[in-house]
């Protein structure tokens, strides 16, 4: 009994805690070959099942060009809870991404916020 007590109480815990959406939004160098925009869309996209705790995760390019001010490509990452994000970011896959990032990357904005409409499964 007293150990499925404990097993509710976890679960209730991780079902509390919101989802968190990282959002970035990028900006090449006017240099950048569209090969090697592709290359880091992959290596981005690769991120999805090398990172525990990354439940979704979606990048593309923007097909508007008249609101983006100069970011074309956008990346969301949606993870478990707050506790995922310093994962996330100290993990040596996201940090050989970043590495590649940087070598095209004109500018970058990011932003994470907890979406309580979003919660673990």
């Amino acid at each position: 009994m007293m150990a499925t007590s404990s097993f509710i109480c976890e679960f209730a815990e991780q079902v509390v805690k919101a989802m968190v959406e990282h959002v970035v939004l990028f900006k090449w160098q006017d240099d950048a070959t569209p090969e090697a925009i592709e290359s880091v869309g992959q290596s981005i996209l690769a991120l999805k099942d090398k990172i525990p705790g990354v439940i979704d995760l979606a990048y593309g390019e923007d097909f508007t060009k008249t609101r983006s001010q100069g970011f074309t490509h956008a990346l969301v990452v949606r993870m478990a809870n707050k506790d995922v994000v310093a994962f996330y970011d100290a993990h040596p896959e996201h940090v050989k991404v970043i590495t590649q990032i940087r070598t095209i990357v004109d500018k970058i904005l990011a932003v994470d916020f907890e979406s309580p409409r979003h919660t673990p499964n």
